[in-house]
This record gives structure tokens, sequence and C-alpha cells, in this order.
């Protein structure tokens, strides 16, 4: 029970919102992210995104990734799209790399 309870609070305090059960949000139109990323609305005002959504199996990857890291530092991919001035995040990719304050050392596999 106490788990239960300190989800829901985690929830509350992160504004963690479940959306419906709609495959909706993970449809890909090309033409309209061609439209986004030709426009680049970023670049004129750098405050532009407002909002970020990310998958819980893409939460999951980067959670279990920087638990694995430990005290190095981590670094990955994320995959996704743009709409209006929300990033939607929709898988996350490892990449087998350790980094520390002074330098990063990328395997052969990183490249």
């Amino acid at each position: 029970m106490d788990a239960e309870a300190s989800r829901k609070t985690w929830e509350l305090e992160n504004n963690v919102k479940t959306l419906p059960a709609c495959d909706e949000i993970f449809r890909y139109d090309a033409e309209q992210q061609r439209q986004i990323l030709d426009a680049k609305p970023w670049e004129k005002d750098p405050h532009y995104f407002k909002d970020i959504k990310i998958s819980a199996l893409s939460l999951l990857k980067m959670v279990m990734h920087a638990r694995s890291g430990g005290t190095l530092e981590i670094m990955g991919l994320l995959l996704g799209k743009v709409e209006d001035n929300t990033m939607i995040v929709m898988d996350a990719f490892a990449l087998p790399v350790e980094g520390t304050e002074t330098r990063v050392n990328a395997q052969s596999q990183a490249y």
C-alpha cells in the first residue's frame, strides 16, 4: 500500500497525465514533420517548446540506462517527433559511451 501511495504522490507532484488508450499520438506523418522541420520555429523563439510527452517504455529505458551508468555519465539517443510546441519521445536508445566530467570514451560500437 505504501508503494501505491508513493507512486500517486510522485505522479501528482510531477504532473503525470495518463493518456487514453489511443495510438494516435504514435502515428508519424512524414509530410507534417517535414513542414515543421523546414519551418524551424524554435530558431526564432528559444522558449518555443513548452511540453514534452515521453512514452512509459522510453522513460523506463532511460532510467535503466542511467542506473547502469553508476557514477559515470551516460549518453543516448531519443527518437520522436514534434507537434506544435510539444516534443514527443517515442523511444530511447543507450549508447555504449563512457563519460566523466573531463572526457568521453566512445568505444568502437558507438561509431
